[in-house]
């Protein structure tokens, strides 16, 4: 009765089905696949997966696949096939779908099932690849059906016994594939299936550019489905793995071979990479390919020479300068008159220092699309550098009127500049609440130039306690400046406290002794109080030092 009892549970869980083989077994067995994975070192993995259509849709596990720079995928007729690209990956269920080059050969593959199988059901495991002619498959009964992600089926099997089957095709009795065998890292375990479903269902889509799974795998990655799509995960691409990253825009330009913007995108990574030459003839390329929108490739070409042209350490290529950027914008424009590529003309005008053409091209795209604040503000630069004050001020009211209350911190470099610019004009007050404006944007992340320049600003426009404040700033960002000091101490003598500016006064001589603008103060302050002798003491000791001033205030004390 025992006896009989364990031959019941054998049956029940796995057995070779050596005395009869299923019918469709000899026209599936040729599906199961060995993949070689080389990785960067040339060391070779091996493992096994399945090809799941005749394009040559391998399906395999992703542990192997990982840090390989290719794989080469084996057919049952010992018939090599390269791996062209991978399809999709997911590392935490271990699988990768992947593509191989295969021609016009007729290939085994395997269907999926079309609906997933049930528990008791029994199914069968195909032999390894590398298995005899004559190898049986392994029968098995499913033990349990887990779900995941809401649809697909994660299979629990009894042990195979048979460490070769990892990753081998597992159908339904009708001989259709339900997924691949996972077997368990503890001995004498459960095994797995996967479902096919799920590994067939990967695909790459455009926010995947950042997946860490795919990334992980340097064979060239399939692009998304669409033209759209695709373009959105080459713009997200990380660039480091230059290799990977060319392969997807070649890629790219040989699927949609009239979209300009691959060839831009390769032609401005090799200028970044300081690759010229090879740049100069992606352009030419681009410009000689009927259809292709080449005012692109223009702005492209003049967009990447004027950034070369603006680092000091770029050395010409050819006539790659700031004229044949200018030449190239302006080619774009004739192809078609946008106002962007009227603002890098102006770009150029303005670092070619031709100031008045640009100021002109500048306010011209004030009733564009392209108004903003840098616009009024760039005619404005044109203006002060040429230093012509007219309608400097108008121009950035202009460019701050394009921003809205309260500031945004993008408008802080047009606050700072009007700021200069009222100062000039002697709109004191108006300057103070410019630059306070700036430091509301700045988040308090100013140095002690700034505070020590309000100061001043403060005091021609008699706002004093605002001076005070900002040389107190001043003096705590740096108190080792005795000029700090001096100031301070003058100011509070101006606003009517002797005994501060005494105090300040002697810090700053404590800071530099040999300053003599703090005995003069000092002098002046001591004199104040009535105390006639000690404001002499301080005033000659300037005049020792050198201070012209305070000759004239000692001769004053009686």
């Amino acid at each position: 009765m025992k006896k009989i009892l364990i031959i019941l549970l054998y049956t029940l869980f796995i057995i070779p089905c050596q005395a009869q083989f299923p019918k469709w077994l000899k026209k599936v067995k040729g599906a199961q696949v060995a993949v070689m994975v080389y990785n960067r070192n040339g060391e070779m993995t091996e493992t096994q997966g399945v090809f799941s259509d005749q394009d040559g849709t391998v399906l395999t596990e992703y542990d192997a696949l990982k840090h390989a720079v290719r794989a080469v995928v084996t057919d049952a007729a010992g018939k090599e096939y390269p791996v062209k690209e991978i399809l999709g990956a997911n590392a935490m269920y271990n699988v990768v779908r992947m593509q191989v080059a295969c021609g016009k050969d007729k290939l085994t593959c395997l269907h999926q099932a079309a609906a997933p199988s049930p528990a008791q059901r029994n199914v069968y495991i195909l032999p390894y690849a590398k298995a005899g002619k004559n190898a049986p498959c392994t029968e098995a009964t499913i033990e349990k059906v887990d779900t995941f992600k809401g649809e697909y089926s994660y299979y629990t099997i009894g042990n195979p016994g048979n460490e070769r089957l990892r990753n081998s095709a597992v159908l339904n009795e009708e001989g259709e594939m339900i997924g691949l065998l996972q077997l368990s890292a503890k001995e004498d375990s459960k095994a797995y299936v996967i479902d096919s479903r799920f590994i067939n269902g990967l695909r790459i889509k455009p926010m995947d550019a950042g997946n860490s799974d795919l990334k992980a795998i340097y064979i060239p990655k399939a692009l998304p489905g669409t033209e759209e799509d695709a373009l959105t995960y080459l713009y997200l691409l990380d660039k480091k793995d230059s290799s990977s990253y060319i392969a997807s825009i070649d890629n790219f330009i040989q699927r949609y071979p009239k979209n300009s913007p691959g060839r831009v995108l390769k032609a401005e990574y090799m200028t970044e990479t300081g690759n010229y030459q090879e740049a100069e003839r992606i352009y030419e390329e681009a410009l000689a390919t009927e259809g292709i929108q080449k005012d692109e490739i223009y702005f492209s070409k003049s967009r990447a020479i004027y950034s070369l042209n603006l680092n000091k350490s770029y050395t010409q290529f050819n006539d790659w300068n700031m004229e044949k950027a200018l030449t190239e914008i302006q080619n774009a424009y004739n192809a078609n008159p946008l106002p962007i590529y009227t603002q890098q003309e102006a770009n150029c005008l303005f670092a070619l220092k031709r100031y008045d053409e640009a100021r002109g091209k500048f306010l011209s795209l004030a009733g564009t699309n392209l108004r903003s604040a840098d616009i009024f503000l760039s005619a404005a630069q044109c203006n002060i550098i040429q230093n012509k004050e007219d309608q400097v001020l108008e121009l950035l009211d202009s460019a701050m009127a394009c921003y809205s209350t309260p500031y945004p911190a993008a408008a802080a470099n047009t606050i700072l500049i009007r700021a200069n610019e009222l100062a000039k004009a002697g709109r004191n007050k108006e300057a103070v609440l410019g630059l306070n404006d700036y430091e509301r944007l700045s988040n308090g992340n100013l140095n002690a130039n700034f505070y020590y320049r309000r100061e001043q600003l403060a005091i021609k426009a008699r706002m004093y306690p605002q001076a005070l404040a900002d040389i107190e700033k001043t003096i705590m960002l740096e108190p080792k400046e005795p000029l700090y000091y001096a100031e301070a101490a003058a100011l509070n003598y101006r606003v009517g406290k002797p005994d501060d500016a005494i105090e300040y006064a002697k810090k700053a001589v404590e800071a530099d002794p040999s300053f003599p603008d703090p005995y003069r103060i000092m002098g002046v302050c001591y004199n104040q109080k009535g105390n006639k002798a000690e404001a002499r003491k301080c005033l000659q000791k300037a005049i020792d030092l050198g201070d012209t001033l305070a000759s004239g205030i000692i001769n004053e004390i009686k």
